[in-house]
């Protein structure tokens, strides 16, 4: 029985250092403390519309943290047609946060829309592309039962990186 205790010590060690060294390298932002812009699209949708997408243009500013865990979305813009310029960001600062090598979580996010149909504070996944250096919406995204953020992207000036 006095074999068991010290395996099962060193077992539970090891375990500690695979995880906590995992945690340790969590994905960051390459541009720890800059500043940046952005432009973009964003498409919501709301149900007294029967969920057909409006479009508009998106101009993001934004911070990056000093240790590159996040970003702050601290200003945004809505342009376009008639229900875009009556549109806007709720609930500034927006948090974007570096999840993978290749995805994001931005949290936070809430727009002013017809009726405040959209004024629900939201996470947000969002896909990142080397490629482009654009941050897309992974997938369409239910704000509430009665609004959908259809599409969304961005393009932040100087391009952010994601450090996996």
């Amino acid at each position: 029985m006095q074999h068991v205790i010290p395996r099962i010590s060193l077992a539970a060690v090891l375990l500690g250092l695979v995880f906590g060294s995992s945690m340790v390298r969590a994905a960051t932002f390459a541009q720890t403390g800059a500043a940046f812009n952005a432009t973009g699209t964003i498409a919501t949708g709301i149900k007294p519309l029967v969920w057909t997408p409006i479009p508009c243009s998106i101009a993001l500013t934004g911070q990056v943290a000093a240790d590159g865990s996040s970003a702050t979305i601290t200003g945004a813009t809505f342009t376009g047609n008639a229900l875009c310029n009556i549109s806007g960001p709720l609930n500034l600062p927006w948090t974007l946060v570096p999840t993978s090598a290749n995805t994001a979580s931005l949290s936070g996010f809430m727009q002013k829309f017809a009726y405040d149909s959209c004024a629900t504070p939201s996470a947000v996944a969002m896909q990142w592309s080397a490629a482009d250096d654009t941050f897309s919406l992974t997938s369409p995204h239910t704000v509430n039962s009665t609004c959908r953020l259809i599409t969304f992207n961005f393009k932040p000036s100087p391009a952010l990186t994601i450090t996996p």
